[in-house]
């Protein structure tokens, strides 16, 4: 590479070089403990205390808050205050009692903010015409994400996300976000990551000024109704490397921001996809999580991620006839706890 620090130095010395960068950038994540992570649902009404007893079983040390504001594609007008009908817990108020309650048991805390545009229309899509359009909406997103980071400050949590899938317009508006992070950091002194969709993390300008590379890791891996270990491991490979080459590259820790898959037919093949009619398959929605774990979760550079998703409602979430993401109730429930106690610091 012409880029190289090393290019001038002769070609074995290069190689020494090179070798001594990538064992410091390897050594230097050893003693850092997984985040071994849930998304945790939020709820209409208030939580409580034993709603967290299923969480902590899992041996998960994180959980993820995903408060929302609300939009229409192609629209300059987001709301995000004073919503009289928002569920309780995507509410301010609601993370941080939720916040609260997660601290009391000993878990750590991201808050992770999203948006939610009518119809459930994909957010990676959404960008506006005009640069007085931009400004109105980027005016109301630096709010929104203001406000949180407000809390993550109040409450010292240790990680902070400052977005979820907003593909273009995290390309088109560099500078805004650029200047949001330095804002964040004025308030916040933890740490800063940035939720991009499995297919445009290569692309986010400013993975520079971020503590982690955020991957919402939905991956395509490979079509088969039950996929085997064997076939979802070779899925994985031409992803792996990439990722891998990011981390190196920026010198930085990769997060899967959500990870996760149905427990249903061709789950890896789409894994995004949430449409009703896949058939149940404990076996393939299992398949998928071990693959993930025997993938990443030895790597030092890769920092751990949040499952997608749970729901404080445990006893009534998933089972045996349920397609849905969840692993509540079900096979892979054991198996992420297997994960979790063994990637849990002593």
């Amino acid at each position: 590479m012409t880029n190289s620090p090393y290019a001038t130095y002769p070609k074995i010395l290069r190689t020494i070089l090179l070798a001594l960068a990538t064992i410091s950038f390897i050594s230097s994540f050893h003693a850092q403990e997984k985040i071994n992570g849930l998304s945790f649902v939020a709820l209409p009404d208030p939580i409580t205390n034993q709603m967290l007893d299923p969480v902590c079983a899992t041996h998960a040390n994180w959980i993820t808050l995903m408060p929302f504001a609300y939009g229409k594609i192609g629209d300059r007008e987001l709301k995000y205050q004073e919503l009289n009908w928002q569920w309780w817990g995507e509410s301010p108020k609601g993370v941080e009692q939720s916040i609260q309650l997660a601290h009391e048991r000993g878990l750590k805390v991201m808050i992770k903010p999203h948006i939610w545009f009518s119809h459930g229309e994909y957010t990676g899509n959404f960008e506006l015409n005009s640069e007085a359009d931009w400004k109105v909406f980027e005016d109301a997103y630096h709010g929104y994400i203001m406000q949180f980071a407000h809390i993550s400050a109040k409450h010292e949590l240790p990680l902070f996300c400052l977005g979820t899938e907003l593909t273009k317009f995290s390309l088109q508006r560099e500078t805004f976000w650029r200047q949001l992070i330095d804002d964040v950091r004025e308030v916040y002194k933890g740490k800063l990551t940035y939720a991009a969709n499995w297919d445009s993390y290569t692309q986010i300008p400013f993975w520079d000024e971020l503590d982690y590379i955020g991957i919402d890791a939905y991956f395509p891996l490979c079509d088969h109704e039950t996929p085997s270990l064997k076939a979802l491991m070779r899925g994985w490979q031409p992803h792996y490397k990439d990722i891998q080459a990011l981390s190196e590259h920026t010198g930085k820790q990769v997060l899967f921001t959500e990870w996760g898959y149905r427990s249903c037919s061709h789950c890896a093949k789409e894994p995004w996809d949430y449409s009703e009619k896949s058939a149940v398959n404990m076996d393939a929605q299992y398949n998928s999580y071990l693959a993930v774990f025997k993938q990443f979760w030895h790597q030092p550079w890769f920092a751990g991620g949040f499952v997608w998703k749970w729901f404080p409602t445990h006893e009534r979430s998933g089972g045996s006839d349920n397609n849905k993401f969840t692993p509540q109730n079900k096979p892979t429930q054991d198996l992420i706890k297997e994960w979790f106690l063994a990637n849990k610091t002593k």
